[in-house]
């Protein structure tokens, strides 16, 4: 059930190359004291295409590649499949290091817990660093060598993570634990009862379930960038006070950076509360919005513009949208704050309305136009006998059952018996299923 809705974003490699266990090489030998091993690193850009260049203009200047300044390992040897930092400093030679993000092996970022595995034949290989500047411009280079050892961790800890849906920032994250048994040895028994989260090596967030909800909001006293660097680890603890970990890094596409770079606009965030709109017994929805923006100055809102989608009779055209200028009773976005909005939609007075979209326009306290979206809209309806097709499948409908016990709920969603499945919540259920 993993495979639904969740993004794996583990860093795991697996190549073969001829070299052996301790590949020979002039990069300098690992201290001994444990400190990380460090390679400088000579790199080659990565040139486009010749249609590529055929199709920017003559006078284009051409885009500097980035420099490698250093990759770091933090081990000097690992087993098989157990993972290690892998970090990259890199710069641009221009000054401008907006830009630059990077890949190593399968893993994205410039801080990645990397994964390498012996062949059967006790041979691996180290993948390649690649760090792109402005236009996706690249410079490779590999990773310092480090011996990958002929054992195995007794368990590997995955963390898988996803957007939540209907947010900007916040992520949902999971850790899965898969056990590697040892040939001739009987398994260890491993349940944890506690995971304890870091994010970005500063906060942490302990919950007694394998899953934990965090905002990947960019700091706002680094830099802008056009992605911002995440490392997420887990350490899950058993009732003895045995210990697993895993790590995982997220290199995430900042649209409001990428929109003023490429356009000129800065963008109005909206993010909307409750997640998912609720209709109450009067037929009207309500949600409120957090307007904010990461400009350096304050937007002033001068124009809201309303757009009713309406639903469209049988088998005729879509209709087309009504539109209106209207008020949300804001006019300025001071920095760094957040600013309430309530919106509504009346369902059974706009019966034919399926949801309305606010277009707002403004501009920077120094010149710039800003712009943004949010929208509000009809909810499905809530299941019922006549519109709804009964369960069948005895384990199913034992999990749905589960589930509203769990969530005190007259019904759920794909999206609950998804995560409740995640948590593991169902795997004490034993239903038998009906022969043909």
């Amino acid at each position: 059930m993993l495979g639904l809705g969740i993004a794996a974003v583990m860093a795991g490699v697996l190549l073969r190359s001829n070299e052996p266990d301790t590949p020979p090489g002039p990069e300098p030998s690992p201290a001994l004291d444990g400190t990380p091993t460090r390679a400088e690193v000579r790199t080659t850009a990565v040139l486009p295409s010749r249609t590529e260049h055929a199709r920017r203009p003559a006078a284009a200047p051409r885009v500097p590649a980035p420099l490698i300044d250093e990759v770091t390992v933090e081990k000097r040897e690992v087993c098989s499949g157990e993972d290690n930092l892998i970090s990259v400093r890199a710069h641009s030679p221009d000054g401008d290091d907006t830009h630059l993000h990077a890949t190593i092996g399968a893993g994205s970022g410039m801080r990645v817990p990397l994964r390498v595995w012996r062949m059967a034949d006790g041979t691996y290989e180290l993948p390649t660093v690649t760090v792109f500047g402005k236009d996706n411009v690249a410079t490779q280079a590999r990773v310092p060598r480090y011996t990958v050892k002929d054992c195995e961790p007794e368990r590997q800890v995955d963390i898988f993570s996803r957007r939540a849906p209907n947010t900007e920032e916040e992520f949902e994250f999971l850790a899965r634990i898969l056990e590697r048994p040892r040939p001739g040895a009987a398994p260890t028994p491993f349940a944890p009862v506690k995971f304890v989260w870091t994010f970005d090596d500063r906060h942490t967030v302990t919950t007694s379930a394998p899953r934990v909800t965090h905002s990947l909001r960019p700091d706002p006293m680094r830099p802008a960038a056009l992605y911002s660097q995440h490392l997420v680890k887990v350490e899950a603890f058993d009732a003895s006070g045995k210990k697993a970990a895993g790590r995982s890094s997220l290199q995430l596409l900042d649209t409001t950076f990428e929109n003023f770079a490429k356009k000129g606009i800065v963008t109005v965030l909206a993010v909307g509360s409750p997640r998912f709109p609720v209709e109450d017994a009067q037929g009207v929805v309500r949600q409120t919005f957090q307007l904010s923006h990461r400009w350096k100055r304050p937007v002033r809102l001068e124009r809201v513009t309303a757009l009713r989608s309406l639903v469209p009779e049988a088998d005729a055209p879509p209709l087309p949208e009504d539109t209106a200028e209207v008020s949300l009773g804001v006019d300025l976005l001071p920095v760094g704050q957040d600013v309430e909005v309530p919106v509504a939609l009346d369902t059974r007075a706009e019966a034919s309305v399926t949801h309305v979209t606010y277009l707002l326009e403004g501009t920077t306290e120094d010149g710039h136009p800003a712009r943004g979206t949010f929208s509000i809209m009809r909810p499905p309806p809530r299941p019922t006998r006549e519109n709804s097709t009964p369960v069948l499948d005895p384990v199913l409908l034992a999990k749905v059952k589960r589930a509203r016990e769990l969530l005190g709920q007259p019904f759920v969603t794909d999206e609950d018996l998804w995560r409740l499945e995640r948590e593991g919540r169902f795997s004490d259920l034993k239903v038998q299923r009906e022969g043909p």
